[in-house]
């Protein structure tokens, strides 16, 4: 079948009018029936129009896992590590967030975890972790010295032995002298600390969070097997 126009064809526009009006004439059924047959594409045929939407729409955007997104450091991170891990923490105005590990038959001492957001910007990772077991006077340099062998293999968290003298909250007023100072380490007892420190001024997801603190925990409970049973602290 073909539909050659005349010379003379009808306008589309003017057809369909006079069709909704009622006229069935040649003239008209013609114009109709050709721009039917040019509307219409057979299954072979390329495709000639635009997509009714953009290629980028189209595109599968792949799953990301909300805890792989690197986000601003906050202590709300430190709470959901805490809160997977099921531990039991107190939050405190100033001193962060503290967990209590309550003695057991496999320990001889209770340990306590501290974690807080510290700087400036709010942007550096604090994490301490220390022990109620008492270090006497008399085993003070042996003390130092485990603390020492630790942190030349280890690095980090950094192992180090505090005297309540030099944490008190109270100051002394006038400062005591050095001689003074120097006889209250062999007069005070003292207790083992370890202690890890990062700014996270760009920020970190929370899957390397967790790392960190998992790992940081971990190598923790090395030490204080390590000063137990090889050393006797």
């Amino acid at each position: 079948m073909s539909f050659d126009s005349p010379t003379h064809s009808l306008p589309l526009e003017e057809a369909l009018r006079r069709h909704e009006a009622g006229d069935r004439s040649h003239e008209v059924l013609r114009a109709l029936n050709r721009a039917a047959w040019e509307a219409f594409h057979a299954p072979w045929e390329p495709q000639t129009s635009e997509p009714t939407m953009p290629e980028e729409q189209l595109q599968i955007q792949p799953f990301q896992d909300p805890n792989l997104v690197v986000r601003p450091f906050s202590q709300e991170m430190i709470q959901a590590w805490m809160d997977q891990a099921e531990f039991k923490y107190f939050q405190h105005p100033i001193r962060g967030l503290l967990v209590d590990f309550r003695m057991t038959l496999k320990s001889d001492r209770a340990v306590t975890l501290r974690v807080w957001v510290s700087g400036r910007n709010k942007d550096i990772f604090v994490m301490n972790i220390s022990s109620d077991r008492r270090i006497p006077p008399e085993d003070f340099l042996r003390a130092l010295r485990l603390c020492n062998d630790w942190n030349q293999e280890y690095r980090w968290p950094r192992a180090m032995v505090e005297q309540d003298y030099r944490t008190t909250d109270q100051k002394e007023e006038p400062p005591p002298a050095p001689e003074e100072v120097e006889s209250r380490e062999f007069t005070h007892s003292a207790r083992f600390c370890l202690d890890f420190q990062v700014c996270l001024s760009e920020g970190i997801h929370q899957a390397a969070l967790n790392t960190i603190l998992d790992d940081a925990m971990a190598t923790s409970w090395d030490f204080w097997k390590l000063a137990r049973d090889k050393w006797g602290l």
